[in-house]
């Protein structure tokens, strides 16, 4: 009989554990569980003969965030094979700070590697990949090479830069002209900036950055000058139809010049890195006395990133009125956002609820989304209204697991959005 009963009481200490157990893993569950929500995201993959293809965007998201990035892309050419986009558009009008963009490029060169850019991270970072993916399987890709090249443009180039229309001025009466005999092309390189300097030791301004979307085009380069000053400006097109103006950075220049002549000092060119080489000669009066300048393009490439990123992923949360629909951004009051100080507040109210059946009924706002960097999470929110307390009920729409706030972390929630509860 003694032993039946320490039987009988073993199992019951068994059994009363396990309950502990499981009630112990319920109420340490976090509610708060960020992932990336693809109907935030608009993915696309593009192949360089420009075939657009719907695209996962996780797989865009987390290309360069799983594996080792290297520090060095190796081969003399590289293969441009395609490129694949995710965009976030803002959630609000009124806020573009949710908005989101990472690229990624996809390049052979003695291996097979993704690059990857976010508008977060200057630079970018790269990893290896063992297989092309598959919308890249038979892609025969564009060959670029590791360095620019530099020469002089065709007789149609100089023709199209003649047009009227051709410069964009600043609408105020600025009238440029070019020099078309400057008018130079430079090929597209795989990653990095072009610099221009005056002088043997002048400082090199960036000018513009070579890009994987831009590898199919050339970028076009000339001298002009404002006819009422005769100040000397750079002409810059990556179309070779319409170019844009920017002045020259140098002190001669800054109350404009006479008498200014150009003339180009290199027909033909392989840019290397870090390494000026003079491309014009302007001569101009300057206080009665005759000075000649140098004008120099640089290459400088840009060292890809070897670490993970530093910077701390943003933190928002939205209350809103209706469910979010795709790239259909939210106008005050129908979301309002919360203050960073308060995000900390209301995380540890969510994390604090328990899980419920229960629902309450539909409020003013019935929506709750969290982000934090390029992931976030979305809840259907109710309430019931009791006689002087408010329960607030929370649903991941995702998992559709449901949960009660605390009485505190409802105090905390209606704190912390004030607006929804007045």
């Amino acid at each position: 009989m003694n032993r039946e009963r320490c039987k009988t009481k073993y199992f019951y200490l068994i059994a009363f554990g396990l309950i502990l157990t499981l009630s112990g893993c319920d109420e340490s569950e976090d509610v708060v569980r960020y992932n990336y929500i693809e109907s935030h995201w608009t993915a696309e993959r593009v192949t360089m003969d420009e075939q657009v293809q719907q695209a996962d965007p996780k797989t865009i998201l987390t290309q360069c965030e799983e594996q080792e990035l290297v520090s060095e892309i190796e081969g003399e050419a590289l293969t441009m094979l395609g490129i694949a986009y995710a965009t976030r558009m803002p959630f609000t009008e009124q806020d573009g700070t949710t908005y989101a963009f990472t690229q990624v490029a996809y390049v052979e060169g003695e291996s097979l590697y993704a690059l990857c850019q976010s508008n977060h991270l200057e630079g970018y970072r790269a990893v290896k990949l063992e297989t092309r993916p598959d919308f890249l399987k038979d892609e025969q890709g564009i060959e670029i090479p590791i360095r620019p090249h530099i020469e002089s443009a065709t007789d149609e180039a100089r023709d199209t830069l003649q047009r009227k229309d051709s410069i964009y001025e600043d609408g105020q009466g600025q009238i440029i002209r070019p020099f078309t005999e400057t008018l130079m092309t430079i090929s597209p390189s795989f990653n990095g900036v072009i610099e221009f300097g005056i002088g043997d030791e002048g400082i090199y301004h960036p000018y513009f950055d070579f890009a994987p979307y831009l590898v199919k085009q050339d970028t076009y380069v000339a001298l002009g000058y404002d006819v009422s000053t005769n100040l000397p400006y750079m002409l810059l097109s990556h179309d070779g139809r319409y170019y844009g103006t920017h002045p020259i950075h140098d002190s001669d220049f800054i109350q404009g010049a006479d008498h200014v002549s150009v003339r180009a000092l290199v027909e033909e060119k392989t840019l290397d890195p870090l390494q000026p080489s003079p491309l014009y000669e302007l001569t101009f009066e300057l206080d009665g006395q005759i000075v000649t300048k140098k004008l120099s393009i640089r290459f400088h490439p840009n060292a890809l990133l070897r670490e993970p990123s530093a910077v701390e992923p943003m933190s928002l949360a939205y209350l809103h009125r209706s469910a979010y629909q795709p790239n259909v951004p939210f106008y005050y009051p129908d979301a309002i956002s919360l203050g960073h100080d308060a995000h900390e507040r209301l995380i540890e109210a969510l994390n604090e609820a328990s899980p419920t059946k229960r629902v309450g009924e539909s409020g003013a706002y019935n929506y709750l989304t969290l982000f934090q960097g390029n992931r976030g999470q979305q809840f259907e929110l109710s309430y019931h209204k009791r006689s002087s307390k408010l329960d607030v009920y929370i649903k991941e729409i995702d998992t559709e697991r449901q949960f009660k706030l605390t009485s505190e972390g409802a105090e905390t929630f209606q704190d912390v959005f004030p607006q929804a509860f007045e």
